[in-house]
């Protein structure tokens, strides 16, 4: 029976039922999925209606008759994923015709091996496909980190997307895979399969359409489990902006003139994953000229450019920031950047660079601009070094930008602070979350001669704050309000972000 009317995906649900019609390899294999039963006829979503080999198999092994819904093979395959889960196929075949006690005992036997070539079920096709597979359905959702939580009832996979967890639909079966699928991460990352009771961290390179990823990995021992962490990072060169990164014109004039002295310390601060080091490349690309050596100093690189010398820390060798900061020093740079402020040596090693003719780059972990201050001199730099050699402090937060597939205004009379804003409904474009890529929200203090002052006789970074506001500092708060108002984020987007700021 062939119904000829369109079916397109939307954010609704199929029950279990109807999904378990078909195994995740017959709906993959034919390309289907089941949608509905009704007076025994089975309504199948079909990229290819006109299949007639196809269709007569799949009668013959369902035994019933089939209603053939036309769609995309797009839909089809978000389909898959969203109701059998990621990878359903790889996992029915590893676990099929095995019970949950012999699929772990399995795994627990030969995680013991000493050699890892040794580990024979991480490195089966199917274990080794579906880490694949979770790992590039990652990279092209944009995902900056992979979870893999092990708990007593469930196994469950989130990658961070905009800043956000979001729950990856697996097949449960998967937690009989689980020693697994970590044998298989610790073998791409050269860990020890044996050690399953102290944390480890590794790292990996894979390859997706031409393109590297390097991955952080980070291994923790649960109680149900091994906990594992993936970071992402591209090792594409790519060109950055300030404006592509979201910020205002006014910011941008203010950051050039911080970046273009030939001397000083300039801080970018704000917690982890709010952009810092994109900001600081960003600054970079800007001043890398022919007649300019720059050197940076990280842990880990986080983007590759050419004419820059990068270094990587690595401290199990000994060579930490502060030895290489000084070994950097004998490389005669007009530029440095320290990928972070961790230590009372580091910070004055960085400090005494910048008063010696050096332009140099750092980053702490402070709320916002005016407590870096503080928190330098927390760290035991003297108040007269502090206020000679910082140029200027930017503070940053990323925000979640309005999808604008699915924008739609927010009706007045639910409004607080502002007149007008918008917010997004949620579409398949931005996985019904109403947020699509992220932006720049930043408070840029330069330090004046009055700043400085109130540094040398070391007052609190909230007189700091206020003295700098009075000059014309433009608050985080103030800078997600006026992203609100031009209709880049949502009021809740703003509280969430700005939460305790003022």
């Amino acid at each position: 029976m062939l119904c000829m009317s369109h079916f397109r995906l939307i954010h609704n649900n199929i029950p279990d039922f109807i999904c378990n019609r078909l195994s995740p390899s017959l709906a993959i294999k034919y390309c289907v999925m089941p949608l509905s039963e009704q007076d025994g006829v089975l309504s199948l979503a079909c990229s290819d209606p006109f299949d007639w080999q196809s269709w007569d198999e799949l009668e013959h092994l369902l035994d019933c008759k089939i209603e053939r819904v036309l769609t995309t093979r797009e839909n089809i395959t978000q389909m898959h994923k969203m109701y059998y889960g990621l990878g359903a196929e790889t996992v029915e075949r590893l676990t099929n015709n095995k019970d949950s006690s012999e699929a772990e005992q399995l795994q627990v036997t030969s995680a013991q091996a000493t050699n890892l070539s040794d580990d024979e079920s991480a490195n089966e096709p199917t274990v080794v496909n579906l880490v694949n597979r979770i790992i590039s359905e990652a990279i092209t959702s944009n995902a900056t980190d992979i979870h893999f939580e092990p708990f007593d009832s469930k196994y469950r996979v989130r990658y961070r997307v905009d800043g956000m967890l979001e729950d990856v639909s697996i097949p449960q079966s998967v937690k009989q895979l689980k020693s697994a699928l970590v044998s298989r991460i610790k073998i791409m990352s050269n860990l020890d399969i044996t050690e399953k009771r102290l944390p480890q961290d590794g790292r990996a390179r894979v390859t997706l359409k031409g393109v590297e990823y390097d991955l952080r990995i980070s291994i923790l021992p649960g109680v149900y489990g091994e906990a594992i962490n993936i970071r992402l990072q591209s090792r594409q060169m790519v060109k950055l902006e300030l404006t592509g990164l979201g910020f205002q014109h006014e910011e941008q004039v203010k950051i050039d003139e911080l970046i273009n002295r030939p001397h000083g310390l300039v801080l970018v601060t704000g917690p982890t994953g709010s952009g810092k080091t994109t900001t600081l490349y960003t600054c970079l690309s800007k001043i890398n000229k022919p007649d300019t050596k720059i050197i940076t100093i990280e842990d880990p690189v986080e983007y590759w450019m050419d004419d820059i010398l990068q270094m990587q820390v690595h401290e199990e060798i000994g060579f930490d920031f502060a030895r290489a900061l000084r070994s950097m020093l004998r490389h005669d740079p007009d530029v440095m950047l320290i990928g972070e402020i961790r230590d009372r040596e580091t910070a004055d090693i960085t400090i005494r660079s910048a008063l010696t003719g050096h332009l140099v780059f750092a980053t702490l972990h402070t709320n916002d601009a005016a407590s870096a201050v503080s928190r330098l001199l927390d760290i035991g730099i003297e108040p007269f070094l502090a206020a000679s050699s910082i140029s200027g402090v930017i503070a940053q937060r990323l925000v979640r930008k309005i999808c604008p597939k699915c924008k739609q205004v927010v009706p007045a009379d639910e409004l607080n602070d502002v007149s007008e804003s918008w917010t997004g409904k949620g579409c398949e474009a931005c996985r019904y979350t109403g947020c699509k890529g992220r932006s720049v929200i930043a408070e840029i203090l330069p330090v004046s001669s009055a700043v400085r002052t109130m540094i040398q006789q070391r007052e609190p970074a909230d007189r700091i704050k206020e003295q700098a506001v009075r000059e014309g500092m433009n608050t985080l708060r103030n800078s997600a309000l006026q992203a609100v108002k031009e209709g880049r984020i949502s009021v809740a987007e703003m509280l969430r972000v700005t939460h305790g700021d003022i």
